[in-house]
This record gives C-alpha cells, sequence and structure tokens, in this order.
C-alpha cells in the first residue's frame, strides 16, 4: 500500500479535486492522509531566493519521513503570503527523488502521477494547457520533475513574481498525456511528441509544445478532466489506461 500525504486542501480555484479517500484506498491501495498546511508555515518568513526554497524542501521532507509517506500535494500558494517563498524548487528536488510531488493540494494530479510512476517509474509533468493552435498543445507549471529535463534555471514564480520557480527544457521526443478523475470513472491518455521548448515572460516557466491528433484538441475544449494534466516520458497510454481500468475493477492498479 502507498500513503500519500495532503498537506493543506486543494486550492480553492480548483474544480473536481476533492476524492472519496475509502475508494482510492480500495481501489488504488493508497491512503490519503490530511496534513495541516502549518507544518510548513511553521517556518515563517523565509529567504525569498533558492535558500529559502531549499529550507522548504527540507521541512517537506521531514513530514515525508515523519508521516512515512510515499508522495504529496501541496497547497502552495498559500506559500507566497506566509513563507514569501514558493514550493516549486521543493516539489522538483521531491520528484527527483522517487517521490511524486503534485501541486496545489491537486488530489487526482498527484493520483495519476502515482499510476503513472506504478507504471513507468517516472511520476511526470503536471502542467496547465495554456495554448491550442490545431493540432500543436502549450502546456505550462512552474515547477518540473529535475529527472526529466535536459537543463534548466532558476526564475520567479509566474502568478506573483516572487520566490523560485523552474524553467527547464525537456528533450524533444515520444511523451504521453494522462489525467484521471477523482472519482476515478474516467482516465484520458493520449501518446503524443514534444516537440519545442519555449520561454515567454507571461506563462509559467516550464512551457512544451506538444503535437497530438485533433481529438486531444477536442478533448481538451470541451470534455477536459479539470485543468492539470500530467505529461509523462515514452508512450504509455495503453498501459495506463489498462492500469487504471484493473485498479477501478477492483483489482490493484
Amino acid at each position: 500500500m502507498s500513503k500519500l500525504g495532503v498537506i493543506g486542501f486543494p486550492s480553492d480555484w480548483l474544480i473536481a479535486s476533492q476524492v472519496d479517500y475509502e475508494m482510492v484506498h480500495r481501489r488504488m491501495d493508497i491512503e490519503l492522509e490530511d496534513i495541516p498546511i502549518e507544518e510548513v508555515t511553521s517556518l515563517g518568513v523565509v529567504d525569498g531566493g533558492e535558500a529559502g526554497a531549499l529550507r522548504i524542501y527540507e521541512r517537506l521532507k521531514e513530514i515525508v519521513a515523519k508521516y512515512a509517506l510515499d508522495g504529496v500535494t501541496l497547497r502552495c500558494f498559500d506559500l507566497l503570503t506566509t513563507v514569501h517563498n514558493t514550493g516549486c524548487l521543493a516539489l522538483a528536488k521531491l520528484n527527483a527523488d522517487g517521490i511524486p510531488a503534485a501541486c496545489e493540494g491537486d488530489i487526482p494530479a498527484l493520483m495519476t502521477m502515482m499510476l503513472c510512476q506504478r507504471v513507468t517509474g517516472c511520476p511526470g509533468f503536471q502542467a496547465n494547457p495554456a495554448r491550442i493552435e490545431g493540432k500543436n498543445l502549450l502546456f505550462a507549471h512552474c515547477t518540473i520533475p529535475l529527472q526529466m529535463v535536459d537543463k534548466y534555471e532558476y526564475t520567479t514564480h509566474f502568478e506573483s513574481g516572487i520566490g523560485v520557480a523552474i524553467h527547464g527544457e525537456l528533450p524533444l521526443g515520444d511523451y504521453t498525456l494522462v489525467k484521471m478523475s477523482g472519482d476515478m470513472q474516467r482516465i484520458f491518455a493520449a501518446d503524443v511528441q514534444l516537440v519545442r521548448n519555449q520561454y515567454e515572460p507571461n506563462l509559467c516557466r516550464t512551457q512544451v509544445w506538444l503535437e497530438a491528433n485533433e481529438e486531444v484538441a477536442d478533448y481538451l475544449l470541451h470534455r477536459p478532466i479539470a485543468n492539470h494534466h500530467i505529461i509523462l516520458p515514452g508512450h504509455h497510454a495503453q498501459a495506463l489506461i489498462d492500469a487504471f481500468h484493473a485498479a477501478k475493477s477492483g483489482s490493484k492498479a
């Protein structure tokens, strides 16, 4: 069984982010534990640069050890006003440590990352669709698992302009775009191509263009499973769908 920590509740603007903890336990062999955000915000104001971001990382590692967690999701926007830094670097480093770590307290995103980890060994990159131009899709977020990038640099968090965020560049090639719903009734998974990295100052800091078929764009425009999706190296769509349906039917994913 895996144990995941929900540090703070899902961010207020997220849709479809509440889940039935018992159902997740039964179908995915995952225990979800609520952890007060104060376990992080009790740090108080930290240095606004890399040193402060690393203090947040060290605190999250302490929480992972304290509760014996296999993964976490963090209500990270609360840190902007309490700690005056961001969780972006901490989440990037936790993912690099092999501990799936999701942003904004998003439980379905973390569940999807755990499914990816079980199937492929990599939790993937949690990101938002930013533009859709025909078959080309721009996704962006301010953190990125460090093991997924060729190179990276630190910048500021997009929405707040403070703290530490990460602009990373990913290898071009085969990827999977995937998201499961919190009620475990739906999964979307599609094999795609990562065709370009970019950097624009008016977007979340890691920005990648995916090329997919028309059905993927139609899904994102008309029936998406919330906003956050996971971008996973390699083509694994069918394997993820099979693992999801095995979990949904009561077998272990």
